[in-house]
């Protein structure tokens, strides 16, 4: 996990969005996105360590798709445009993570959800993006 952590820090950082990975905050406290000043504050402190990887590109995804305000990553939040909107392109950049990493052709969209710790409640929309973007 170490190495999509990196790696996502890393692309944040290449999109001028600065990034604040903290372990002062409580395992209750989301992660979140101040699309205002183009930086992403992530909870190390985060109960479940596997959702690390789809809540740091969900937080980008708020930079990239030009969001306003501040806005958090919780398995709960709202199924509005934006939060729907950024689930999809951080799944597009953990596909994009994927592709160069593993055997793509053999693409398993649970599989998939479980690298990256995607919640459950988003298989219809990571099996529609990983067919649009892989043709599985």
């Amino acid at each position: 996990m170490d190495e999509i952590v990196t790696y996502l820090f890393n692309l944040a950082l290449k999109n001028k969005i600065g990034v604040e990975a903290t372990n002062l905050l409580s395992p209750e406290a989301p992660s979140i996105a101040v699309a205002d000043e183009r930086k992403i504050i992530i909870n190390l402190n985060w109960p479940n360590k596997n959702e690390l990887p789809f809540q740091i590109a969900h937080e980008i995804s708020h930079i990239l798709n030009h969001d306003d305000g501040v806005l958090y990553y919780t398995t709960y939040a709202s199924q509005s445009k934006i939060e729907a909107n950024a689930n999809l392109t951080a799944i597009e950049l953990l596909a994009t993570y994927y592709q160069d990493c593993f055997d793509f052709e053999n693409i398993n969209p649970v599989r998939f959800m479980q690298t990256f710790g995607i919640p459950l409640n988003l298989e219809y929309q990571v099996t529609d993006k990983l067919t649009e973007i892989f043709g599985i």
